[in-house]
C-alpha cells in the first residue's frame, strides 16, 4: 500500500488549541447588536386541544416585546426532517399548534429583552386544554379503538410501511433444518449532545433571515424554512458556528421556524436555547420499535432465510421514520437467500422519534447479533465461526441491495480483536477471583452501509488555491465534533503536495460554501473527502492548463507529483513549485484565477465493518452487572486520521453502553409524559461507568473508491456495542439474555420491565 506524507497521520485538530483554550464560539457565545431572547411555551400534556389562551398578564411583564400564538404564524404542515425531500416524508407538522400531541408540544412563543422575562411571561399565559385520551405503546396504537394522533391526515396510526424482499422465504422456512424466531423491545433512548439545541435568528428590514444554529444540514434547513415562511433561498442564509456534537438529533429543524418569527415580529435578533429539560422530552429520541427476528438455518450452519418485522415508534410526528425503518432494512451483513424486510410507522404521543447515530441500525442490530449467538450456541458452533461462515465477502452484494462489497477486512478485525482480548487474559489470569462473581465474553459483528435512498450522500467544495500558493478550502459540511475539517485538510494536503499549515478552510455557511447534503450518513470521509480530492485534482488540471499557455506546450507535458509540477518544455525540464507556479499564472500575461471545484455523489457509502468484545463479571448474588472491558476492532479502509478514528470509536462504544445497561426513556402513566426529563433521572453513562476500552483499526483494508482509500467510522462506532454486552451477560448467567438486559434491568435501573417500554 502507498505512503502517504499526510493521510494516515494522526495530527491535532485543526480546532483542538480553540476548544481546550475556551476561544471556540458556540451559538450560545454569540451576541448580536440588539439581541434578544426567545423562549417557547409547550404542551404539559401528551394530546389535548387547546380551549383558550389568555397573554394579557404575560405581556404585562417587564421586557416583554411580543408573544405569537398559533393564529399568529403561518398555518403551514411541513416535515421538519432536514433531509432530501424524500416521498416518504409526511408534512404533519405546524409551527405552533393549537393541538398539541406530545409533552412538549409548541404552543406559543415569546420574546423579550433578558430570559428571565421570558420564563415569568410564560408563567403567566393563561392557557386552557381540553385533555384528550393518549397512547404510547406502538401495539396499543394499533388497535381499532386507538385514539388517532392524525385523523385529518390518516385513518389508522399506521401511516407507512416500508418492505424489501428477495427470494421467497416461506420457501426458505421450508428448505431450513431449524427455525429460530424472537421478539424484541427497543426502547427509546437521548442523544445527551453537551450542547443543546440553540438557534439566533436575525430577520432584517430588507426581508433576509440569517440563522446561526448547531444545525447538521444547513441547506435542507434553508430550504424548509423558505417554504415555511414563503422565502426564496437566497433570503435565506443559515450559519454553524462551533458545535457541541450531534448525533443525528441536529438533523432537524428545531426552533429556527418559531425564532425567524419572532425576530420578524420584534424587530431584533432573537436567541433560544433549549434548557436539558427541553433536550430530553422535546426535542427528538432515538427511535423505539418491536422488533420481530425468524431465522432458517441448515444442519450445517448456513442462514437460508431471514425474515425480519418491525413497528417503529415515530412519536407524534413523521419526521425521519419512514426513512430510518428503510435504512434498516439495507444494514444486514450475512447471507440470506431468501430475504423479507416488512416495517410499520407508527404515530403515538410519545417524543418525537428523530435521526441519530446508526440511524436504525443499532436497534436491529442488537436484536439480530442476540439471535446470532443463541442460534450458534443452539447448532453448537463457535460464535465467531457461524458468523464469518454466513458473512459478505469482497465482490458479493448485500441481501436485497444492489451494492456490491469492494473491501472487507471482518477476518483481520477478528484475528486482531482476539490478540486483544487474549492478552486481557493472560494479564488477568493471576488476579484474585470472586467466588460470587461470574466472568464471561460476548462478541458481536457490526457494519454500517450508509445511504437509504438514491437521492442520498452528496457533496461539492472548492478550492481557492493564493498566489503565494497557500489555499483555501470551502466546504458546506458541519463538523460537529468529529473533525471533518481537518481529515479534509489532510485530504486535500496529500492531494496538493503542500503542508497543512497552507491550508485554510471556510465551512458551513450557505451563502459562502458550495452546496451539500449535510452531515449526517456517515459521509463525511467517503462523500465529502471525494469532493474534496476531486476539486484539488480539478484544481492541478486548471493549473496545468494555464501553465501549458504560459509555455506554449500541450497540458500533456506537465506532470505534478509530491508538490512539484514538472513542465516538459523543449529547452528541458522545468521544476516548479506551487508558489512558483501561482505567481506565473497570477502576475503572468494569462493573468487569472485558479479555483477548483467538484461535486461528487453516492448512492451509498461502502460498508465500514466491526468486530466487538465486552467482558463482563456478573455478582450472582446481587445480579449486579460490571463491565470490566470493551474491545473494537474496526475495518475503516485509510483512516485518513487513526487518532480522530479512534476518538469516534471511544465515543461510539460509550454510547453503546448506555444503550445496553442504562440509558431509556420512561413515560409517566398517570402524568403521560416522560419521567426522565433530566440527568438526575436518565442515567447516561459518565467517565466514572466506562471499562476499559481497547480500540484498533486493521491496516490492510483499502476502498477503491474512496478518497485515499477510505470509507467512514462515525456511526459504525455505536453498531454492535450494546449486543456484545449482553452476549457477554448471557454467556455469564447460562441464561439467553433477551434485551433490555434482565439483570441490568432489575438489578441497576430498578423497576417492573414493562414500564419501561413505550
Amino acid at each position: 500500500m502507498e505512503e502517504y506524507k499526510v493521510v494516515g497521520k494522526s495530527c491535532s485538530r485543526r480546532d483542538a488549541l480553540s476548544l481546550v483554550m475556551g476561544c471556540a464560539k458556540f451559538t450560545d457565545d454569540l451576541n448580536l447588536p440588539g439581541m434578544v431572547y426567545g423562549k417557547i411555551l409547550r404542551s404539559p400534556h401528551a394530546h389535548a386541544r387547546v380551549a383558550s389562551i389568555d397573554k394579557t398578564e404575560a405581556e404585562k411583564v417587564d421586557g416583554v416585546l411580543g408573544i405569537l400564538l398559533p393564529e399568529d404564524v403561518p398555518d403551514v404542515l411541513f416535515n421538519c426532517g432536514s433531509s432530501p425531500p424524500y416521498p416518504a416524508y409526511v408534512k404533519d407538522e405546524r409551527i405552533l399548534t393549537a393541538k398539541p400531541l406530545y409533552a412538549g408540544d409548541r404552543i406559543a412563543a415569546v420574546a423579550a429583552l433578558t430570559p428571565k422575562a421570558c420564563e415569568e411571561a410564560l408563567a403567566k399565559m393563561a392557557v386552557r386544554y381540553e385533555v384528550l385520551p393518549a397512547v404510547f405503546d406502538v401495539r396499543d396504537a394499533m388497535k381499532e379503538d386507538a385514539p388517532l394522533i392524525h385523523p385529518e391526515l390518516f385513518k389508522s396510526n399506521v401511516f407507512k410501511k416500508t418492505e424489501m424482499k428477495q427470494g421467497d422465504v416461506e420457501r426458505g422456512f421450508q428448505e431450513s433444518d431449524y427455525i429460530f424466531e424472537d421478539e424484541f423491545h427497543i426502547p427509546s433512548v437521548q442523544h445527551v449532545a453537551m450542547e443543546p439545541v440553540s438557534c439566533i435568528c436575525d430577520y432584517s428590514r430588507e426581508g433576509k433571515l440569517t440563522v446561526w444554529a448547531n444545525s447538521q444540514v444547513l441547506f435542507h434547513d434553508r430550504r424548509i424554512l423558505a417554504e415555511i415562511l414563503n422565502m426564496r433561498e437566497n433570503d435565506v442564509r443559515i450559519i454553524k458556528p462551533f458545535m457541541g456534537g450531534g448525533f443525528g438529533q441536529r438533523q432537524q429543524l428545531h426552533n429556527q421556524p418559531v425564532g425567524a418569527l419572532l425576530s420578524k415580529l420584534v424587530g431584533r435578533p432573537v436567541k433560544i436555547i433549549n434548557t436539558r429539560e427541553e433536550e430530553m422530552y422535546a426535542s427528538c429520541v432515538r427511535m423505539s420499535c418491536i422488533c420481530r427476528l425468524k431465522f432458517g438455518v441448515s444442519q450445517d450452519g448456513r442462514i437460508l432465510a431471514y425474515h425480519v418485522k418491525v413497528y417503529g415508534n415515530s412519536g407524534a410526528y413523521c419526521t425521519h421514520t419512514p426513512i430510518v425503518l428503510g435504512s434498516m432494512s439495507k444494514k444486514y451483513q450475512y447471507h440470506a437467500p431468501h430475504y423479507h424486510f416488512e416495517a410499520f410507522s407508527v404515530y403515538t404521543n410519545a417524543p418525537v422519534a428523530g435521526a441519530m447515530r446508526g440511524y436504525g441500525n443499532p436497534q436491529l442490530t442488537l436484536c439480530r447479533e442476540i439471535m446470532m449467538d443463541k442460534m450458534a450456541r443452539k447448532l453448537g458452533i463457535d460464535p465467531i465461526k457461524f458468523r464469518l461462515m454466513n458473512h459478505v465477502e469482497v465482490g458479493e452484494n448485500f441481501p436485497g441491495v444492489p451494492f456490491t462489497v469492494r473491501s472487507c477486512a471482518i477476518r483481520e478485525c477478528v484475528k486482531r480483536g482476539e490478540e486483544i482480548r487474549q492478552e486481557i487474559d493472560h494479564k488477568e489470569v493471576f488476579l484474585p477471583k470472586d467466588s460470587n462473581t461470574v466472568e464471561s465474553w460476548g462478541v458481536a459483528f457490526g457494519c454500517h452501509a450508509s445511504g437509504t435512498t438514491d437521492n442520498e450522500g452528496m457533496s461539492s467544495s472548492a478550492v481557492l488555491v493564493h498566489d503565494d500558493g497557500t489555499m483555501t478550502l470551502l466546504t458546506g459540511t458541519s463538523d460537529m465534533g468529529q473533525g471533518s475539517e481537518t481529515a479534509f485538510s489532510q485530504i486535500l494536503a496529500e492531494e496538493m503536495g503542500v503542508e497543512l499549515k497552507d491550508i485554510s478552510v471556510t465551512a458551513a455557511d450557505t451563502s459562502c460554501t458550495p452546496y451539500e447534503q449535510g452531515s449526517f450518513a456517515s459521509s463525511q470521509a467517503y462523500v465529502g473527502g471525494n469532493a474534496v480530492y476531486n476539486a484539488a485534482v480539478d484544481a492541478k488540471d486548471k493549473i496545468c492548463s494555464v501553465l501549458a499557455k504560459y509555455y506554449g506546450i500541450e497540458p500533456e507535458k506537465i506532470s505534478h507529483k509530491k508538490g512539484v509540477f514538472t513542465v516538459k518544455a523543449p529547452e528541458g525540464d522545468i521544476f516548479l513549485s506551487l508558489k512558483e507556479c501561482m505567481a506565473k499564472i497570477a502576475f503572468g500575461k494569462e493573468g487569472t484565477a485558479i479555483i477548483g471545484s467538484a461535486c461528487y455523489k453516492a448512492d451509498r457509502s461502502p460498508a465500514p465493518f466491526h468486530v466487538c468484545w465486552a467482558k463482563v463479571a456478573v455478582d450472582n448474588t446481587s445480579g449486579v452487572i460490571t463491565l470490566r472491558h470493551f474491545i473494537q476492532v474496526a475495518d475503516v479502509g485509510t483512516a485518513i486520521n487513526p487518532d480522530i478514528v479512534k476518538g469516534q470509536l471511544h465515543g461510539g462504544t460509550a454510547q453503546g453502553i448506555g444503550l445496553a445497561l442504562m440509558e431509556q426513556i420512561e413515560i409517566d402513566k398517570t402524568a403521560n409524559k416522560p419521567s426522565t426529563s433530566d440527568l438526575l433521572h436518565y442515567k447516561v453513562p459518565t467517565s466514572l461507568d466506562m471499562p476499559e476500552i481497547h480500540v484498533d483499526i486493521v491496516k490492510n483494508s483499502y476502498e477503491p473508491t474512496g478518497p485515499f482509500g477510505a470509507k467512514s467510522v462515525g456511526e459504525l462506532s455505536t453498531v454492535a456495542v450494546a449486543p456484545a454486552i449482553v452476549n457477554a451477560v448471557s454467556n455469564a448467567t447460562g441464561e439467553n439474555s433477551n434485551f433490555p438486559t434482565p439483570l441490568a434491568k432489575v438489578f441497576l435501573l430498578g423497576g417492573n420491565r414493562e414500564d419501561f417500554f413505550y
